[in-house]
């Protein structure tokens, strides 16, 4: 005969036995004890918690004949036979494999028929397994049930069991055991069996049961049988160590090792997932009551190596990655993606990982180890800075190089100077746009003619926003632009630009750099109906150094040349020189004279400030291509015009040329 498992033998058979669930435990008690039993109940909760096995212990209870305070005495007739499994007063039902309506019907009447004993008890275990027809087919006799009838419903899933089913029984909820309660209970069954298992083993089997009781006791046995813990290549011990120390080979030699081994994938990475969340709750000081003690302790030294943000973005991506598995070819890929990008922060251009790779560099210049520092970095130090950042981003640039040595003092403020920037990007732009070249006053580096660019930034690094200096003086060894003094309330309402183009020295812009400045910094300074025209206009041509811009019609032309100065401000922050601007209609030739000058909005405005309500409107004529002659309207000189058309007959007949309109009565 072979030998029976652990956690057959020491499966509760009072309700004393039950550990962990004294809410459950009480309430039925009191229910036997005072005749008040149910006579439905649902037990729902995780496997292994004990639903079935209370489930029997209730049958017992409500069919001994010598109870003790609600409890079975476990020596009588009726609790022996139903311990024996042999009981007529005791039927259990696998709705997992009888789950269709002829079964239920089938159980509806044999529930109408006596038994030896006071109450017949039906166990329905998996409930929520049962087919929408079964399901009611049962309702009727569940809700009015034969007197010397209880039904117990057991399920892991009570969501999917009917409403109408639920709303008819008394609904309890198993809970998980806490790793001491279990511990306890792995202790006291190693005691009492005689086995020989030593501390590392029970701490490994309360882990692997994860709060189910018959989980950990069936990890005993194994661990019984094995003679100790078996070890098995690509832990989750490793894969964690391995994102501690961001070794990329390593944590990819763990999860071939672990698939080599047998193990899914899927499975991989579930269970990294839950270290994870373990490491994680242990950070924020939540409580680890599900852990053993040497969990505790392991969880706590990775939540120091990984880091709170780390561990967020951990979860993130392991979690996006166990949900792409289910469409991927090829179940490994999406999981060892994410682990790459969690060991090696330049494979990841999100913002979290962005912002740790500016934190490593803080920390490092804290310690006091100073390296070499990207130009990105270097060139967003403010004027503010020792005039050797400046100097050393600059001769980085114009020499095409990644790298350039600079002082700690240096570094620390070109971090914070690109913390800065980042947290003005949104989500969108740090993901999708690669980095500008820096903007302000300090001249950008010299360029072949006709590139009209900076340099690009160098390949050999992950691209990254590029932080944006204070407006300053330029460094010493390079030649101021020309000033450019924008209105003064304009410029004390605009912003500072979150984005910059450089131009070459003397050189006009391009269009596309034009285009560029308008999207990224122009229209951020504009308010109200300005920045409304200017958006639905573009910049069609560069002639002899000034930006045309053509926008939609006349009349949107006049407007936006109201608010032209401010455009010309915030182009000239922009470039670090000044970039006259002239609006054109859309569709006209950008060198004719249909554009206007300053003079003529200067006349207009004057105009319309003095006159009164019937003073005359110096406006332009609305088409030809020669110069513009002004002339003036008086708008009490107008009359209504006489061939409106008004009624309906009126708007026919002038649809249709040559048609008469005929009375009826005539």
């Amino acid at each position: 005969m072979a030998q029976q498992s652990l956690y057959r033998r020491y499966r509760p058979r009072r309700f004393a036995e039950l550990r962990g669930q004294e809410h459950v435990v009480g309430a039925l008690r009191n229910a036997v004890a005072s005749g008040s039993a149910g006579q439905g109940y649902l037990f729902s909760g995780p496997r292994g918690t004990g639903k079935t096995s209370t489930a029997r212990i209730l049958a017992k209870a409500l069919n001994c004949t010598d109870l003790h305070d609600g409890e079975p005495c476990g020596a009588c007739e009726s609790c022996r036979s139903m311990d024996a499994g042999t009981s007529y007063d005791l039927f259990e039902l696998d709705a997992a494999s009888n789950n269709g309506v002829d079964a239920m019907r089938d159980l509806v009447a044999r529930a109408a028929v006596g038994s030896p004993g006071r109450t017949k008890v039906y166990i329905l275990d998996e409930v929520h397994m049962l087919s929408a027809a079964a399901s009611n087919a049962l309702l009727k006799t569940l809700e009015e049930p034969p007197d010397h009838v209880t039904f117990v419903l057991a399920t892991t899933d009570p969501q999917k069991v009917l409403p109408t089913i639920r709303s008819r029984t008394q609904h309890f909820e198993f809970t998980l055991l806490t790793a001491s309660q279990l511990e306890e209970y792995v202790r006291w069954v190693v005691a009492d069996a005689g086995l020989a298992v030593t501390d590392e083993a029970i701490a490994h089997v309360v882990r692997v049961g994860r709060g189910s009781a018959r989980d950990t006791l069936s990890a005993l046995d194994q661990v019984v049988a094995a003679g100790g813990i078996v070890e098995r290549s690509g832990s989750t011990d490793e894969l964690l160590d391995a994102i501690g120390a961001r070794n990329t080979g390593a944590v990819l030699t763990a999860v071939a090792g672990a698939v080599e081994a047998g193990r899914d994938p899927r499975v991989v990475g579930e269970a990294l997932l839950a270290a994870l969340r373990d490491a994680f709750l242990s950070t924020v000081g939540a409580p680890g009551s599900h852990l053993a003690r040497a969990e505790v302790v392991r969880a706590a030294e990775i939540g120091r190596a990984i880091g709170a943000a780390g561990l967020t973005r951990a979860l993130e991506a392991v979690g996006a990655a166990l949900i792409e598995m289910r469409q991927a070819a090829d179940p490994r890929i999406p999981l060892e993606v994410a682990l790459v990008r969690l060991t090696d922060s330049r494979t990841d251009t999100s913002v979290a990982a962005l912002a740790e790779r500016i934190d490593e560099l803080e920390i490092k210049l804290a310690r006091g180890v100073v390296g070499a520092v990207p130009p990105q970095v270097a060139a967003a130090a403010p004027s503010s800075a020792p005039a050797s950042a400046p100097a050393a981003a600059t001769s980085i640039e114009e020499a095409g190089e990644a790298t350039a040595p600079v002082t700690a003092s240096d570094a620390v403020v070109g971090a914070a100077a690109a913390r800065a920037r980042l947290a003005e990007l949104t989500p969108q732009q740090a993901g999708s746009r690669s980095p500008a070249p820096p903007s302000g006053p300090r001249p950008a580096p010299a360029a072949p003619p006709g590139r009209g660019s900076a340099p690009a930034p160098p390949t050999s690094r992950a691209a990254a926003p590029t932080p944006v200096p204070e407006e300053g003086p330029p460094a010493a060894s390079t030649a101021a632009p020309a000033p450019v003094t924008p209105a003064p309330d304009a410029a004390a309402a605009q912003p500072r630009s979150t984005t910059s183009v450089a131009a070459p020295t003397g050189e006009a812009p391009t269009i596309e750099q034009l285009a560029a400045a308008m999207s990224d910094g122009v229209l951020s300074r504009l308010k109200g109906v300005a920045k409304a025209i200017y958006t639905g206009g573009r910049f069609v041509s560069v002639d002899d150094g000034t930006a045309v811009f053509a926008l939609a019609n006349a009349p949107t032309r006049d407007r936006a040349e109201r608010v032209r100065s401010e455009v010309e401000a915030a182009l000239a922050a922009q470039f670090g020189r000044a970039v006259p601007l002239r609006l054109v209609e859309e569709g006209s030739d950008a060198g004719s004279a249909r554009s206007t000058g300053p003079s003529t909005v200067a006349a207009t405005a004057a105009t319309d400030a003095t006159r009164g309500p019937a003073a005359p409107v110096a406006t332009s004529v609305p088409n030809g291509d020669p110069p513009a002659e002004e002339y003036t309207i008086d708008p009490r000189e107008l009359t209504d015009a006489t061939d409106v058309v008004t009624s309906g007959v009126e708007k026919l007949a002038k649809a249709f040329p040559g048609a008469v309109v005929i009375d009826e009565e005539s």
